[in-house]
């Protein structure tokens, strides 16, 4: 079977799109009977076309219409079984059936939480895409049962699989390491660590918050770092940061790529991720599996993939939030049951399960 992925998410900094994309193609890769190729609009970084795919690219300027014009064409002249639409949209005319990533509906149930060209890109075809995919892969319950509460009509054509963790992501070695960590990203202070795109979605406002009452009980307590690329709307962000009174407490990482994600999460103390909504929330499943204690929002999707071992807290209760971050912290018996039971649950979640699963769905919707 030939399968076509729409690799737009690797062509600019990875998040969990960008990470999705690339998991899945190595595990349908190595999966027997299936020739992978990734097409794009632009050619790929160079460390992303290093795999086992065919590697198919154009030169146009915009990734939308490309993906509405070029893509079915290209997918057609190589001869692809089905097409993966790993950024959820598919094209609208095509003789070629195509199977639609569902990630979440923000975009759809919370347009103001994206940016207008996110929006753009979405929206006007997406009811398109719901008619003709031939399957809608949901990447969690979660966004399963909000998909068909909006279309019931899609049920019969809805499958679930959930994402995978990158398998060299596990415990630190040496203690060594985080302590460079730390010396790099928290001027050699023990931290919170949180990681993802800075945008309001991701409520990373009421963790300062949540921090600064720790810290206004007692300074000593642990460093706060922000990893993760900027998104939009972040200048209430920034002049909160400015304006705190712990203003040297909050470090900010940058983008974190793969490698330099998996040393944070080694080296920090408790993994913070109170988004206000998600549809699998990739970092709490990373955190995990990297033996770091995590607390969470109560966001659906969250608390899906936590499956118990998380603290979770509602997403705009300081306090609340405050308790589950020091508990975490200060609670000897508390960090190693999460420790325990979050390298348990981190562990069901692989990308060759994920690509096993999909290339039955991409087997269904090829026939």
């Amino acid at each position: 079977m030939r399968v076509a992925i729409d690799a737009r998410a690797l062509l600019s900094q990875k998040t969990g799109i960008g990470i999705y994309t690339r998991g899945i193609a190595e595990g349908l890769a190595a999966a027997d009977g299936i020739e992978v190729g990734l097409f794009s609009p632009r050619p790929l970084p160079e460390s992303e076309q290093q795999g086992p795919w065919t590697i198919l690219t154009d030169h146009h300027p915009s990734g939308m219409i490309w993906a509405q014009t070029n893509l079915a064409r290209r997918c057609a002249s190589w001869k692809a079984d089905v097409l993966l639409s790993a950024l959820t949209i598919g094209p609208a005319m095509s003789a070629i059936p195509f199977v639609s990533v569902v990630h979440d509906l923000t975009a759809w149930t919370h347009p103001e939480w994206h940016a207008r060209r996110t929006l753009v890109g979405f929206a006007p075809l997406w009811e398109r895409t719901v008619e003709r995919a031939a399957r809608l892969v949901c990447v969690s319950r979660t966004t399963a049962r909000e998909l068909l509460r909006h279309y019931p009509e899609t049920r019969p054509r809805v499958r679930i699989v959930a994402n995978g963790v990158d398998s060299d992501f596990s415990p630190a070695p040496q203690a060594a390491d985080s302590e460079m960590i730390r010396r790099r990203y928290a001027n050699g202070n023990r931290y919170i660590l949180y990681l993802g795109t800075l945008e309001p979605r991701k409520n990373i406002e009421a963790l300062v918050a949540a921090c600064e009452r720790l810290w206004g009980q007692r300074r000593s307590r642990p460093d706060l770092v922000l990893a993760g690329g900027t998104g939009w709307r972040t200048r209430s962000l920034m002049r909160r940061i400015a304006r705190s009174p712990f203003r040297d407490k909050i470090h900010q990482a940058g983008y974190a790529p793969r490698e330099l994600a998996r040393e944070l999460y080694r080296a920090a103390e408790v993994f913070v991720y109170p988004s206000l909504a998600e549809g699998f929330g990739l970092p709490v499943a990373e955190a995990m599996a990297c033996g770091t204690p995590v607390v969470a929002s109560t966001a659906e999707a969250l608390a899906e993939v936590a499956g118990g071992a998380a603290l979770l807290a509602e997403p705009q209760d300081i306090a609340g939030l405050a308790r589950q971050i020091e508990l975490a912290l200060e609670d000897g018996a508390t960090r190693e049951r999460l420790r325990r039971d979050g390298l348990v649950r981190a562990a069901e979640f692989s990308w060759k399960a994920a690509a096993d699963a999909t290339a039955a769905v991409l087997r269904e919707a090829a026939r």
